[in-house]
């Protein structure tokens, strides 16, 4: 009975051996690449901004019906982190190239967003992809 118990032993051991290697490969995958992603300028006689402008491009063979953002912009005393989803039917392989509506309600301090990155992604067969979390 020993030597069952340590064989478990070793195959928990192994399990989490193999775990741990497919674990950061898996955290890096991400199903949508940002092509670029910036703060559009504002309309004539007015400061704030005029949406965000993303282009993307769905990795993979599946459809996305919507995509979560992510995006990180500053004004002028303030940093923001928001989200914005765009739905549809993207195909994989097109570029998307659309601006959406986010930070509109904020004073323009130029294009480039400090971060732009996909955090769901659902599928038009019903399933959803998520960014891992950091602990």
């Amino acid at each position: 009975m020993k030597s069952s118990g340590r064989v478990f032993v070793a195959a928990l051991v192994g399990l989490a051996a193999v775990g741990a290697t497919i674990g950061p490969a898996r955290a890096a995958y991400t199903p949508v690449v940002i092509k670029s992603c910036t703060v559009v300028k504002p309309r004539p006689l007015s400061h704030n901004a005029n949406g965000t402008h993303i282009v993307y491009v769905i990795m993979g063979h599946r459809t996305a019906s919507s995509i979560t953002f992510a995006v990180g912009y500053r004004n002028a005393t303030m940093h923001y982190l928001r989200r914005v989803t765009d739905a549809g039917s993207f195909s994989p392989g097109v570029t998307i190239d659309h601006t959406l509506p986010l930070y509109n309600d904020v004073t323009y301090a130029g294009a480039p967003t400090t971060t732009c990155f996909p955090v769901e992604v659902k599928w038009a067969g019903g399933s959803v992809w998520m960014a891992p979390t950091k602990p």
